[in-house]
């Protein structure tokens, strides 16, 4: 706990309550603005030296900041009571390290109506804020039971965003949360397997890992549900797949964001996250062996090249494998500053040249199956020259599937696309397939929402 005395505590409250509703009245350079959250800043600094955490937030009803309640809250802070109430934000921690553009970023995004729930938690792990942590209102049952895939995915990116924190600060993390989400994914995994495949396309290359760990899990629970696996083998599947890479907590930053290809020794220093990955899964509550295995295997390959040399002749079972060939699919299709993405009917093709050597070739063709010949994320031209992303795969047999037209006949972008499902239009075809960098698409904003 923080040794913050009553006096700093008011003063925390007001400060953080006037410059959240001053964020919506003026620019951040403004000294309304800006004056107040250096002093919060400051008493936030204060607070983390001699503690790992400063939390403030709602208790039955009552504002409180670190051991202190406020049961006659001055209005202001009673606003900020309800401005977190509004936000379904029942708590926010503050851990050591959090830096004054995290502060900022918090409460420009608390200054929005729009945003609440996983959504500002998903927005603000996505800003890169590791240091400042959301507590979410408990969703009633009645509302858990309509949970939409996106709203699941973001809840995604928070939860291993708030996980590998804790692993970079030294804390082995609770797994609740991850379980809560891995849950709802594979039941979307056998109940709507194709809005996984759309989701798992959405990408932030400022958030590569995050993005990356989440995206596997739900594509390695995509692949899993179509060769018949369920119940708490698939969620296992999941569990292995968002953690596949927490080893890379323990890589030095300049190493893991080198905006370049790694030398060889750096190289090195990056093959053992695998091996760091397995001992930190292996010390968090309930993860099974099954699951520890995985992660330490991952990057074996089908032909039993790769690494960790030495795991080479442990008895793997499919779990790597399909990871494995998730996280290759993950990879090739995301921006990296040293490589262009390939387009997802690429990536397929790319994967059964891997087939048989680095992947396993009855997963991968259970994989291409299940994506089709034009794969969730592609470009397309239709015959009407309009532009379209598929954002669900054909019907078996079929070549025509569900796709959003943002392109109208002329070029030009749609304020509002249009969802086809070509199955259903005489006539409608695909053409070809379209670079979306040269069209100027970003694909994966079109994905978002569908």
């Amino acid at each position: 706990m923080a040794d913050v005395t009553l006096a700093q505590a008011q003063r925390a409250a007001l400060l953080l309550a006037g410059t959240v509703k001053g964020y919506s009245l003026y620019p951040e350079a403004h000294p309304a603005v800006a004056q107040p959250l250096r002093e919060i800043c400051g008493i936030v600094e204060k607070a983390l030296r001699e503690s790992s955490e400063l939390r403030l937030g709602i208790l039955d009803g009552v504002f409180f900041l670190d051991q202190h309640l406020f049961f006659t809250p001055a209005a202001s802070v009673e606003e900020l009571a309800g401005i977190l109430a509004a936000r379904q934000v029942r708590a926010v921690t503050f851990r050591k390290g959090v830096t004054p553009d995290e502060l900022t970023v918090l409460v420009s995004l608390l200054g929005r109506r729009d945003l609440r729930g996983e959504v500002l938690a998903a927005e603000l792990a996505r800003r890169g804020c590791v240091h400042v942590i959301l507590e979410l209102e408990e969703l009633r049952q009645e509302e858990t039971d309509d949970l939409d895939p996106a709203a699941t995915y973001r809840e995604a990116i928070t939860v291993i965003s708030t996980l590998f924190g804790d692993v970079e600060s030294g804390r082995i993390p609770g797994t609740r949360a991850l379980r809560g989400v891995v849950d709802r994914i594979a039941d979307l995994a056998i109940r709507e397997p194709s809005t996984l495949l759309g989701l798992a396309m959405i990408k932030d290359y400022d958030n590569y890992t995050f993005f990356h760990s989440v995206n596997v899990g739900v594509l390695a629970m995509a692949v899993g549900a179509a060769r018949g696996i369920g119940g708490d083998e698939l969620r296992e599947l999941g569990m292995a797949g968002f953690l596949h890479d927490v080893g890379k907590t323990r890589v030095a930053k300049k190493i893991l964001n080198k905006p370049a290809r790694l030398s060889p020794e750096e190289f090195e220093v990056m093959k053992r996250h695998a091996e760091d990955g397995a001992r930190i899964v292996g010390e968090m509550e309930g993860i099974s062996p099954r699951v520890v295995q995985a992660v330490l295997g991952h990057h074996l390959c089908y032909d039993r090249t790769g690494y960790p040399g030495w795991a080479r002749e442990l008895p793997f079972d499919s779990f790597r494998e399909i990871i494995a060939v998730a996280d290759c699919y993950d990879a090739i299709t995301t921006l990296r500053v040293y490589k262009p993405p390939l387009n997802p009917r690429e990536a397929v093709e790319m994967i059964r040249g891997l087939a048989g050597t680095q992947l396993n070739p009855e997963l991968v063709a259970t994989f291409a199956g299940m994506l089709g010949r034009y794969p969730v994320g592609t470009l397309v031209r239709l015959d009407t020259n309009e532009m379209a992303v598929v954002v669900r795969p054909a019907p078996a047999g079929s070549e025509r599937p569900v796709v959003k037209v943002v392109k109208d006949r002329r070029g030009m972008m749609l304020a509002h696309p249009v969802v086809k499902d070509l199955a259903c239009q005489e006539g409608a075809a695909i053409v070809a397939v379209v670079d979306p960098v040269l069209a100027a698409v970003d694909v994966s904003r079109c994905l978002e929402g569908t």
